[in-house]
């Protein structure tokens, strides 16, 4: 079996980041190749390269068997490479069929509206099972119809490969065995899929061969069964404990007793369904962890938390209910959040950064909160004067946990605070917040180390697809198996 793509020693950089290093894949053509990975870890970069968006900044890239020397998407098109992506792209002011039928005459497939080009375009979307929906207006299919109008889109140009970037975002279980049927049938057809997708249970139903990345770079190659039980593979995903504490115990809260009470919550973007009636709680004092694979709702969770999403279900903190609350009244009820990639204010200083924090408190206050989140971060005291901008990522890591800190809340929300550290400064970081918990301050925790945060926490929630698939103690949840399922689509 001949391969229909090839990579070469393939290398992308933005300015100082190497979002992809010396990466040499080989897709055997017929086959249905995977692409999988931590979130960062340059998955669509890779993607971006191979269909024509980025050019690389070294190696190369073989379609078949012909250098691709950095074409345009529409050449490479032309040749045979089609691609979705992650974000439907989709011609909304035109019915079902005319979008098909404008990539048909693309092709040069029709001079005008003609019965051949009708034909055709029926034809595909019988194949994607869309032709009750031909003369619909794009914009008011569902999610899952959505998909499958990329893919035809897609197969209007008639490809040896098509790229799918993460399909199956979004889709309800219905959509997804939908999906995952025409899938199969392309590859019935001698269609060549590459795949990148983060539902590891449809990665695992559909893949002959999987490629893994991770920090940009080649982790691991084989199938299905090979890469779930590889250890580098486990690690990549579930990360390490490092040297992280387990947090003492805690007793079961009541319903009295909840400093923070979510019920049903739920979140939508359009008729995607990205949370689906998640419970959770977290008590004063409390460590609690929300975990899952890149996708699984954990950020969106925290965002609804903290009224940056709109929401359904409900929630409340210290008894108040927050569903009529904006997102600036949460810290002076006692909740304080570390944004994912930090959002600092990288042209002020360091202390002007907590000064921000401090917004609303009393003027006599701020300088002895300024001491307190200063003993509890020497290195920020020694950095103090210098631009927010001009740290390393680790310090400015502590830096946005100590702005949080400086409001001084009862619960601390954190989103991804490990994500592009090295693993000292991880280390490092969580000791911070075992710190803070000792001194009474409740953490919620999303994070995609899931052994890290399990041996920091009391307790932790898994989602998987916008659900809650597992919860409890943080240390039975460390040797559950459903967490390692969660992550890399083991079937329990």
């Amino acid at each position: 079996m001949t391969d229909i793509l090839r990579t070469h020693a393939l290398t992308r950089t933005f300015g100082g980041l190497v979002a992809l290093r010396d990466i040499d894949l080989a897709v055997r053509e017929g086959t249905i190749h995977a692409v999988i990975g931590p979130n960062g870890s340059g998955k669509t970069t890779l993607f971006n390269v191979i269909s024509g968006v980025y050019r690389p900044t070294a190696g190369r890239v073989e379609f078949l068997g012909r250098d691709t020397g950095g074409l345009p998407p529409e050449t490479l098109a032309d040749r045979g490479l089609g691609r979705t992506f992650q974000n439907s792209r989709l011609f909304t002011s035109m019915t079902v069929l005319e979008s098909v039928l404008v990539v048909l005459y693309r092709r040069g497939f029709a001079l005008r509206v003609g019965a051949s080009a009708r034909r055709r375009a029926h034809e595909i979307l019988d194949f994607v099972g869309l032709s009750d929906e031909a003369n619909a207006a794009c914009a008011s299919l569902p999610q899952g119809k959505r998909r499958l109008l990329e893919i035809a889109k897609v197969l209007a140009l008639d490809p040896k490969l098509v790229l799918l970037d993460e399909p199956h975002g979004g889709l309800n279980h219905a959509e997804t065995a939908r999906l995952i049927a025409t899938i199969r049938s392309m590859h019935g057809k001698g269609l060549t899929v590459l795949l990148i997708e983060h539902e590891m249970d449809v990665v695992m139903q559909l893949a002959d061969e999987i490629t893994v990345l991770n920090f940009g770079q080649q982790l691991a190659h084989g199938e299905p069964a090979d890469i779930q039980h590889n250890e580098a593979v486990v690690e990549a995903y579930l990360g390490s404990a490092g040297e992280a504490a387990i947090a003492p115990p805690q007793p079961a809260a009541t319903a009295e007793e909840r400093l923070l009470d979510v019920r049903g919550l739920t979140v939508r973007f359009g008729d995607i369904e990205a949370v689906r009636g998640i419970d959770l709680h977290v008590a004063p004092g409390e460590i609690v962890s929300v975990l899952g694979n890149n996708g699984a709702g954990k950020s969106t969770t925290l965002k609804a938390i903290s009224r940056l999403l709109p929401a359904g279900g409900e929630v409340s903190f210290a008894g108040t209910d927050l569903r009529q609350k904006r997102t600036e009244h949460l810290v002076g009820l006692g909740m304080a959040l570390v944004p994912e990639r930090r959002r600092l204010f990288g042209a002020m200083s360091v202390l002007d950064n907590l000064r921000v924090g401090a917004y609303g408190r009393p003027a006599a206050e701020i300088q002895e909160v300024m001491e307190e989140v200063l003993d509890l971060f020497p290195s920020l005291r020694r950095l103090s004067g210098l631009l927010a901008a001009s740290l390393s990522g680790g310090e400015q890591q502590m830096l946005a946990i100590g702005r949080a800190l400086m409001s001084r809340p009862r619960l601390l929300m954190l989103d991804e605070p490990s994500l592009g550290l090295a693993p000292m400064l991880v280390d490092q970081v969580f000791a911070k917040l075992a710190d803070i918990n000792s001194r009474g301050t409740a953490v919620l925790l999303v994070e995609q180390n899931a052994r890290m945060a399990l041996a920091a926490s009391h307790r932790a929630y898994v989602l998987a697809s916008g659900r809650v698939v597992a919860e409890g103690d943080a240390r039975k949840l460390a040797e559950d198996e459903s967490v390692k399922n969660a992550y890399l689509g083991i079937a329990a």
